[in-house]
């Protein structure tokens, strides 16, 4: 008799590591397929940067001389 009760407690903590085993593997396809999902801050900080880029290219092109302009040593960088 204390075979058999051995044996089943061997083959019933084989059952549980392997439902453990299953369950590990199903959490990481999940985080797998999940993707990433940027906080509020990581969100923010990429609106104000590319905020910051469209506000310095506009500078730019705001303040740059023209091409067919001869530059000359009477006007400055913003003429």
């Amino acid at each position: 008799m204390s075979s058999f009760l051995e044996e089943y407690m061997v083959e019933e903590r084989r059952r549980d590591v392997l439902r453990e085993m299953e369950g590990i593997r199903l959490e990481e396809q999940v985080l797998k397929a999940r993707g990433h999902h940027p906080t509020l801050f990581t969100r923010t900080m990429q609106g104000f940067g590319v905020w910051l880029i469209a506000r310095g290219e506009s500078l730019v092109e705001r303040y740059e001389m023209p091409k067919n302009c001869a530059p000359s040593r009477k006007h400055g960088y913003a003429h």
